[in-house]
């Protein structure tokens, strides 16, 4: 016989979380934790914003992480810290310090981060950093720090990494940095530096990152960054430096970045970007930058990154980024006061990816036919908007009509920007002076013209843009000025006497012969206007063919659908009534399938012919109420 045992009673969760927690109270003050933390494990400490005064004293000798940060401790006095032999990291950030005492950090020998930064300290005094010598990472920004001796760091040999941003620092002298000779990182942005000593980098052999940006540097300080032989990025940015003297960023063959973004830069000299060899980004942004040419940009042959907007450029020369055609990929010149940009300047861009022009006051005259042409046959996309003339106001220059520029074949325009209507195209140019001169001729003097009139497109085939020249049968056309901006280059094509038509006059303009240039000329628009009216034509009737396909077509679907439910009804094997007139509403009775069943069904049994009736009958029944609905 089995008997039940009872067990003591379990003391329950209350118990248990009651031994835990006295368990870790054993444990701080076996290892020596300060009770007021929230955090204690031996290794890492934390005591973050809990409004203490001064450092807690009894912390772990084990422990490597201290997170103090968002305290009021105003002083950091000696001895607070000692005993720390393997602390790794110090946050001391957000605590109001106003005072470091020189021996704070003193039996710190392992400390590799150190955060004092956003507190008020006005002063950094001799021997503070004494015996860091392992410290890789000083934080020391958004402070009140106007002034550094010399030789502050002279212990921290092995600091990668210096912020001293944010502060009133306003001189940099001689030695300031002296003895930081792994130091690779240096941020000095936001003070009011205003003067920089030849000898304030001396020694930084490593130094790779330089930020000097929202300072009050009037000129750049080439002979101070000029011993920075490793330095690979600098910011001088928003500093009223004003004009880029020669050789100021000489010695910096290794710099890839730099930065003059609002600096109120209105010159740049010749050759003062030289020596930056291996220069791949340029900042030049928020400027008042106005004219651009092939000196501004001297020797940058690996540049691929070129940031030119917000200034007040309204002039681009010529071959101005001509030694940076083979590498430069981006291109920015928007929010500038630019109005017409020739394709000679972009040309030499034979890498650019993305170009950014937006933003200028575009006027779409004549000029801007060259650089129509330019973006029509280019693999990147551009966004020009006229700003000029006011009927072509806020339209891209992409979508304008070439008969919009009907006029640039007029005395005040360029004579070379009708020979190049776009769309046309020189072989259309080439039908057109055929056209024009075919009537009145022999047959031999055709054949001869023909002759002349392939060589000058093959020629016009094969040809760059150089500069402007005379047009082809402008021997009498020397009023027409020569200086405006050319689109093709042409040569003088002579045509032979006996072709060209003495006693006839053009019948489409009623020019004499005396007047063969005009005649081109005109003619040459004529026909493009008319060419462009066709296409229009064209595209009208394309639209109203693909519509009839359209409506063909869903009336060809819905034929095929209705024949497909004629079909399926068909082949349904149901008995229907179909009507095609009205009927008179009446009553009928159906007695024939009775009948014809009962002479039919004489060999079958008696059941059998019952069940036949039946059904015969129901069919019947169904078809006259069928009828009956259907004439009502």
């Amino acid at each position: 016989m089995c008997g039940l045992q009872s067990s003591p009673p379990y003391p329950g969760p209350f118990v248990y979380i009651l031994s835990c927690f006295l368990l870790l109270l054993l444990q701080k003050e076996a290892l020596g934790c300060p009770a007021a933390c929230q955090l204690c494990t031996g290794r890492q400490v934390s005591c973050r914003n809990l409004g203490l005064s001064s450092i807690p004293w009894n912390f772990p000798k084990t422990t490597i992480l201290v997170y103090l940060s968002g305290n009021n401790i105003s002083h950091v006095t000696p001895n607070e810290l000692r005993g720390l032999q393997e602390l790794a990291a110090l946050y001391m950030d957000n605590c109001s310090i106003s005072y470091v005492h020189p021996k704070a950090f003193v039996q710190l020998p392992k400390l590799c981060y150190l955060h004092l930064n956003n507190n008020n300290i006005k002063r950094l005094d001799p021997g503070i950093f004494e015996g860091l010598s392992n410290l890789h990472c000083l934080y020391l920004q958004n402070n009140q720090i106007a002034f550094v001796p010399r030789g502050l760091f002279s212990e921290l040999l092995s600091v990668r990494y210096l912020t001293l941003q944010r502060n009133r620092l306003s001189i940099l002298g001689s030695g300031m940095f002296l003895g930081m000779i792994s130091l690779q990182t240096l941020n000095l942005a936001n003070n009011k530096i205003s003067r920089i000593s030849d000898s304030a980098f001396h020694h930084l052999e490593n130094l790779a990152y330089l930020f000097l940006e929202g300072n009050n540097l009037t000129l750049v300080p080439s002979n101070a960054i000029g011993r920075l032989k490793n330095l690979e990025r600098l910011s001088l940015s928003h500093n009223p430096i004003g004009s880029i003297h020669p050789f100021a960023f000489k010695g910096l063959n290794k710099l890839r970045y730099l930065s003059l973004k609002n600096v109120k830069l209105k010159l740049i000299a010749v050759n003062g970007f030289f020596g930056l060899d291996n220069l791949s980004q340029l900042i030049l942004s928020y400027n008042d930058l106005e004219n651009i040419n092939s000196s501004t940009f001297t020797l940058l042959n690996n540049l691929m990154y070129l940031q030119l907007d917000r200034n007040k450029i309204n002039s681009i020369g010529d071959g101005t980024f001509e030694k940076m055609g083979q590498s430069l990929k981006i291109l920015s010149l928007a929010f500038n006061n630019i109005t017409e940009l020739q394709p000679e300047v972009l040309k030499p861009l034979v890498s650019l990816t993305h170009l950014q022009v937006n933003y200028n006051p575009w006027n779409c005259s004549c000029k801007m036919l060259g650089l129509l042409n330019w973006l029509a046959s280019s693999r990147i996309s551009v966004r020009v908007h006229c700003q000029n003339p006011q009927s072509m106001r806020g339209r891209p220059l992409h979508y304008i009509k070439w008969t919009q520029f009907a006029n640039c074949s007029s005395p005040t325009a360029s004579p070379e920007t009708a020979w190049s209507l776009g769309s046309v195209g020189v072989h259309q140019s080439a039908t057109t002076l055929l056209m024009a001169w075919h009537k009145g001729h022999r047959h031999n003097a055709f054949e001869q013209f023909v002759h002349v009139e392939t060589k000058y497109v093959a020629f016009w085939e094969g040809a760059t843009t150089t500069s402007a020249n005379r047009l082809p049968f402008e021997e009498n056309a020397g009023e027409i000025p020569t200086q405006a901006t050319t689109l093709l280059p042409t040569s003088p094509v002579q045509i032979p006497a006996q072709i060209i038509p003495v006693d006839r006059t053009v019948e489409e303009k009623g020019l004499s012969p005396t007047d063969a240039a005009p005649v081109s000329l005109k003619t040459s628009l004529l026909c493009t206007q008319q060419v462009e009216k066709l296409t229009q034509a064209f595209d009208i009737l394309l639209a109203f063919f693909i519509l009839a396909c359209a409506v063909i077509l869903f009336l060809t679907c819905k034929i095929i659908q209705f024949r497909q439910k004629l079909k399926v009804l068909e082949n349904s094997g149901e008995k229907r009534i179909e009507y095609y007139g009205f009927y008179q509403p009446g009553r009928y009775n159906i007695t024939d399938p009775v009948q014809s069943l009962t002479q039919n069904s004489t060999g079958h049994s008696e059941l059998d012919q019952i069940r036949l009736l039946k059904q015969t009958a129901s069919e019947s029944q169904a078809q006259v109420i069928l009828f009956e609905h259907s004439s009502l």
